[in-house]
């Protein structure tokens, strides 16, 4: 049974929905997307382009991480069972791993809960990963607005084995070198609660690597290669 949970209060607001973190090189070849913000008509064109595009890179299916979803009409909720569609009919799948309680009430109401949460045990992994960004970027307090990154752009992290590749988005304006590091750091260790021995950061044009090393008590040093 999917997750449900409140809305991160730490997490500022986005009226339309957006992606905001994609995950990649899940087993068994899943697609991890992290969608936050009010599904409505207006955001439908971009946040289509964006799932689908994700659902299309993997070869097993796409879970959706959609607790921090506050609103969704009948179109959102048409977009989901599309993308069902769509995925079953490439003989992959869709789950939503996690939703918020408006969401739920949305899929109760129209008897399409069980269509679309997941019950497959093969989403647990995406939806610990998820959860574990979630609650570390709500931690760190610090501002992390999608509005600052390009339409469309969003976090995007690569897993292979014990290790993960995080890719930051271009930022318009600066939050600062602190808050930056604050929100590497952040990242890091979610990714290391979650399972994973390496994190490595880069920007999406640079070329430059910041390697974050654990050891069996979280950060131990941090490099560019």
């Amino acid at each position: 049974m999917a997750a449900r949970s409140q809305p991160d209060a730490a997490v500022e607001a986005h009226p339309a929905a957006r992606v905001l973190v994609t995950v990649e090189g899940l087993p068994p070849g899943r697609f991890t997307a992290l969608v936050a913000g009010e599904i409505t008509e207006g955001s439908l064109a971009r946040l289509r382009r964006s799932l689908t595009a994700a659902l299309d890179s993997s070869s097993g299916g796409l879970d959706l991480d959609l607790s921090d979803v506050g609103f969704c009409d009948i179109t959102g909720l048409h977009l989901l069972l599309e993308l069902r569609a769509r995925a079953t009919a490439t003989g992959r799948s869709l789950s939503v791993t996690a939703l918020s309680p408006a969401l739920l009430r949305l899929l109760r109401a129209t008897g399409c809960a069980g269509r679309l949460i997941g019950t497959d045990a093969a989403a647990a992994g995406s939806l610990l990963v998820t959860a574990e960004l979630r609650r570390a970027l709500a931690a760190t307090g610090t501002p992390w607005s999608a509005a600052r990154w390009a339409p469309g752009d969003c976090l995007r992290i690569r897993i292979h084995g014990d290790a993960a590749t995080v890719t930051w988005p271009v930022a318009r304006g600066s939050a600062g070198a602190g808050a930056e590091q604050v929100l590497y750091e952040a990242v890091a260790s979610a990714l290391h609660r979650a399972g994973l021995h390496s994190v490595r950061h880069r920007a999406a044009q640079a070329r430059s690597v910041r390697s974050a090393l654990f050891g069996p008590r979280g950060l131990t040093r941090t490099r560019r290669a």
